[in-house]
């Protein structure tokens, strides 16, 4: 089943992490999926959420820093991820790329509030060719793929740091895509840090 970000009312908005401290909020995104449906949230009931910690998130900025032809390739990627988990389990809800950014644009402006972006840093183009070979990847895409995706989503991440003010954007993660399971600490820390920016009432960060 695809879906997109916005599932049509509040009450069927679910956060892939959240973490409440009584009337605090900080939500938590991470990859495709969570990292649109938190934004889209904190956009749409500013109210709700206090602080963002956004975990190598997918934005459109990665469409929007890829050739149209480019794109075709990375939503055929994006779809190769999933297809074993479809086979296994064909209702699986897999979120639309497209409509949730188009969604994300057209939905207010985020609020400041305190904001962490952490960012992978193991390139992906270097794996590309031996995932061809593997078979992992389609034989069609081309050998290069993996830089044109690192550059994109270079581009994308800064981005999404410049969403709010004073957002501090992490890029020394010593990671790949799965910062969460990579190097859960780094998360924990950065939830604590947005926890204590609010608590504080001061909604600073540590550089």
């Amino acid at each position: 089943m695809s879906v997109d970000a916005m599932p049509g009312n509040r009450s069927k908005f679910v956060l892939p992490t959240v973490m409440a401290c009584a009337a605090l909020f900080a939500a938590v995104g991470q990859a495709a999926v969570s990292g649109l449906i938190v934004r889209l949230y904190a956009s749409t009931y500013p109210d709700d959420v206090s602080g963002l910690v956004l975990v190598d998130a997918l934005s459109e900025g990665l469409r929007d820093a890829e050739t149209p032809a480019q794109w075709v390739t990375q939503r055929k990627l994006m779809e190769g991820e999933i297809r074993d988990s479809l086979v296994q389990y064909p209702d699986l809800e897999r979120i639309d790329p497209d409509r949730s950014f188009d969604q994300v644009r057209a939905a207010p402006p985020l609020r400041p509030v305190p904001a962490v972006v952490l960012s992978a840093d193991r390139a992906v183009g270097p794996q590309i060719p031996s995932m061809i070979a593997a078979g992992v990847l389609p034989a069609d895409v081309p050998r290069d793929f993996g830089y044109i995706i690192d550059a994109a989503q270079k581009q994308a991440q800064e981005r999404l740091a410049k969403l709010v003010p004073n957002a501090k954007h992490v890029t020394r993660t010593n990671s790949g895509h799965e910062i969460h399971k990579e190097h859960p600490q780094l998360v924990i820390d950065s939830i604590r840090e947005v926890v204590e920016a609010v608590r504080s009432g001061s909604g600073h960060l540590a550089r």
